[in-house]
């Protein structure tokens, strides 16, 4: 078995038929597909059995993303796992595109592919199958300079390196996957595949990815893991992982601001404080202050004039 296909999903049995039904219609067929339910108080469960055999479906308390992508992941036997939310759907060509990435880089670890953002199911209709292109790099740090973001309904990873790297990071918080990819600095290969298009990403107002304090969560952690000396590469390797985290920090402390999330906004500003420094990061180092203080005062202006 080449991929698992690995769907966790909580309480979008509408929206999980149409991830399904996206990865039953792939031209490439050597794989299996593992749903698991996070605790979902829908019709989840009688709707997977409509498909019988044809997947693995596993349940669990609400544990949240991370830790249902584990227990899949735990229970895989392709050689890659491949991820798809069930908010979020494939191209016929989505795994044909990861098989030839595979065969044309050498085997890569990680391999990551575009999206295209959609609100309505039509305007998938405009993508088409393109030329495969795909850019080869030692590992993923050696990327930094492509400041790539990486969704991960569009990444094919060994199985066993997720493994070796302790699986995803658990709890209900967002930046998971960033966290993953952290983990997988170091290891051999990390293949773009700049072409085709290998997923569809839906773009909805309740979208768990929007919810800022989660994902605040989530980036102190990975800051958190940076400080404890968590992540691969040891001080070789720090400059790189410093140009990525604060690709991640900088738009998560601004975010806070703006929900009026000063405890996060504030600490993820210091804790960071000096990799920006050293990488020159000057605009923000002078402009965060700044607009924490503005937020600040237009938020006791509002409870003034409330």
């Amino acid at each position: 078995m080449l991929f698992s296909v690995i769907i966790p999903t909580f309480n979008r049995a509408i929206l999980l038929r149409e991830a399904l039904d996206s990865v039953f219609a792939q031209t490439f067929t050597d794989y299996e597909v593992i749903v698991v339910d996070d605790g979902s108080e829908d019709e989840t469960s009688a709707m997977v059995a409509n498909y019988g055999d044809c997947i693995r479906f596993f349940r669990q308390e609400n544990r949240g993303p991370g830790a249902a992508r584990n227990l899949g992941i735990q229970n895989a036997t392709g050689a890659y796992v491949a991820f798809l939310d069930s908010d979020d759907v494939w191209f016929p060509w989505t795994l044909a595109s990861y098989h030839e990435t595979i065969q044309r880089c050498g085997r890569p670890s990680f391999i990551a592919g575009n999206c295209l953002k959609f609100a309505q199911f039509d305007e998938l209709k405009a993508v088409h199958l393109s030329e495969i292109d795909c850019e080869l790099f030692a590992d993923y740090y050696t990327a930094w300079r492509r400041n790539l973001w990486i969704g991960t309904c569009g990444v094919a990873i060994k199985r066993k390196e997720i493994l070796r790297c302790g699986g995803y990071l658990q709890g209900m918080v967002n930046a998971e996957d960033s966290d993953m990819w952290m983990k997988l600095g170091i290891m051999s290969g990390f293949a773009h595949l700049t072409s085709p298009v290998v997923f569809g990403f839906r773009e909805t107002p309740a979208s768990v990815s929007k919810t800022g304090t989660r994902t605040a969560a989530g980036i102190r952690q990975m800051v958190a893991s940076e400080k404890a000396g968590a992540y691969p590469g040891g001080n070789g390797r720090r400059r790189e992982r410093w140009q990525i985290l604060t690709r991640h920090v900088r738009p998560a402390s601004l975010g806070c601001l703006k929900e009026s999330n000063w405890r996060d906004a504030w600490w993820l500003y210091r804790q960071s404080f000096w990799w920006h420094v050293r990488l020159g990061r000057i605009r923000y180092l002078v402009a965060m202050p700044f607009l924490y203080i503005l937020h600040r005062l237009k938020a006791v202006l509002r409870c003034n004039s409330g």
